[in-house]
């Protein structure tokens, strides 16, 4: 299956591939088309993860589905799957329906997925992922959305719980908008949800399987565009289970907390960087880690400082974890940088980048504090799309290069360098907790190479490739485990 997947790969991306030319061209904005790219407009843009309750640019499908903005009324001779996003109810602009959706195939094949953890871990499954959502706005002071869905996994030899979850409600929550001052506002989001914060981390989204992390409960947030936006929750994650119409809070965990976002206001300090402050705290009845199983109750206290750049683009971010795990006090830490240079005027506008974390482990495990740091919901495609590392003492350290041959085709590799952040603490593998022993000698876990590829067709499919070779360290294998190798092929049409 995967060679033909591999060998059919060039005739996928040969349409896109076919303008790319190795002569310098002029430069050239979102508003112009790329010499490159022999197109009559420019190309399609690509979704973003909007965070914090604000919309994502105008026509344009976004991972957050309900971050779309489809405000503007189609014209009367659009295709139907336009004017369907825009339905009218009264003579009123701001009142009208949207309907929408998407489905996601997703092929992955991973040989050792637990790099030795268990035996016989080769895994090959596929994904379907599909959604339909209705969007009714009520005035801009009031909304209402609902977002079902079916999510299913075919051939897996180990199964994935929230890769299968029958028809059910992925999101449904009202959205109620008061004006504050000129041009601030506040809103308030009861039901269920998608809450990615931040730059998604540390509290993602979970977007490699199919089913998101959700959330129940109650948000609250103020937004003045351009300068701030403060976003207040308490929750409970949703738990998932496999039958139909079935699925409900987690009684068992909850989340609250705050996350504020000051993209210029704090700009005579912060030299020019936006600026996030957060406080969040996550209650679980039982947390894994090398220590042993407990009740886990975690504040953090986190400073991210961002800048998005035409050529420079930076993300720095601390967190410091205090509070009690399985009756012990919490001294648990994570640094996450990642920037780059984006040579604009070059042809395929290449990108230097670089990404390096640390994420603290226990360096003494009988001295009676927790040190090993565990993240709340955490975007584990953080180190590869492979996800085969939790980020618990971890410290890894990745330098890529990303070519554009076209506007529409993206192109990343590099070679990501592991390692434990102590050696008292073991090496934690996928997303439960559990870990491979700790070993003595060197400090080093493996090399993992990574390349990802993906391809905007057009401004409702994206197709996206990727490959991970992780070459364990002679201490990992000494220790049980083995090399991996991850590689995915995913298709994702959205309406």
């Amino acid at each position: 299956m995967k060679q033909l997947l591999l060998s059919s790969l060039p005739l996928l991306l040969a349409p896109a591939m076919a303008h790319a030319a190795p002569d310098a061209a002029p430069q050239t904005t979102a508003a112009s088309p790329s010499p490159l790219a022999a197109k009559p407009k420019s190309a399609p843009k690509p979704a973003e993860l909007i965070p914090g309750g604000r919309k994502g640019p105008e026509g344009v499908p976004q991972n957050m589905r309900w971050a779309d903005d489809w405000g503007q009324k189609p014209k009367a001779q659009a295709p139907f799957l336009d004017r369907i996003k825009h339905i009218d109810l009264t003579d009123r602009d701001d009142v009208y329906l949207s309907l929408g959706g998407g489905l996601r195939v997703y092929y992955t094949d991973w040989s050792h997925s637990t790099l030795g953890q268990k035996a016989n871990d080769a895994n090959a499954p596929v994904q379907s992922r599909a959604r339909l959502y209705a969007d009714l706005h009520a005035t801009q002071y009031l909304r209402a959305y609902v977002e079902l869905g079916d999510n299913r996994e075919y051939g897996e030899k180990l199964v994935t719980g929230p890769n299968n979850d029958r028809f059910d409600v992925q999101q449904a929550f009202v959205d109620l908008t008061l004006p504050l001052g000129d041009k601030g506002q506040i809103t308030l989001r009861p039901g269920r949800y998608e809450m990615p914060l931040g730059n998604g981390k540390l509290v993602g989204v979970r977007e490699g399987l199919n089913m998101r992390f959700s959330y129940q409960g109650l948000q609250a947030s103020y937004i003045l565009p351009g300068k701030l936006a403060v976003q207040a929750f308490s929750v409970r994650p949703v738990n998932i289970k496999t039958g139909s119409f079935d699925d409900g809070p987690n009684h068992n965990a909850s989340f609250m907390g705050v996350y504020a976002s000051a993209p210029s206001a704090l700009n005579a300090i912060t030299a020019g960087l936006s600026a996030d402050l957060y406080f969040y705290e996550m209650n679980k009845a039982s947390v894994t880690t090398r220590e042993g199983s407990g009740i886990d109750h975690r504040q953090n206290w986190g400073v991210r400082l961002w800048k998005k750049g035409k050529h420079v683009d930076l993300d720095l971010e601390t967190d410091l974890q205090r509070g009690h795990y399985r009756g012990e006090p919490i001294h648990a830490y994570a640094v996450m940088f990642e920037g780059g240079y984006t040579l604009a005027q070059q042809p395929w506008s290449p990108r230097l980048g670089l990404r390096a974390d640390v994420f603290s482990g226990d360096g003494n495990l009988t001295d009676g504090r927790a040190e090993t740091f565990v993240a709340a919901a955490p975007r584990l495609p953080l180190t590869s799309e492979a996800a085969f590392f939790n980020l618990s003492n971890l410290v890894d350290i990745y330098p890529s290069l990303t070519v554009k041959p076209r506007k529409d085709v993206s192109i990343m590799a590099g070679p990501d360098f592991l390692r434990r952040q102590t050696s008292a603490d073991g090496v934690y593998i996928g997303p439960a907790g559990a870990s491979l022993k700790p070993y003595a000698g060197s400090l080093s876990i493996g090399t993992s190479y990574n390349l990802e590829a993906s391809w905007q067709a057009t401004r409702r499919l994206q197709f996206k490739l990727y490959e991970t070779y992780l070459a364990a360290s002679d201490g990992l294998k000494a220790d049980g485990g083995r090399n991996g190798n991850y590689f995915g092929l995913m298709a994702d049409w959205k309406l």
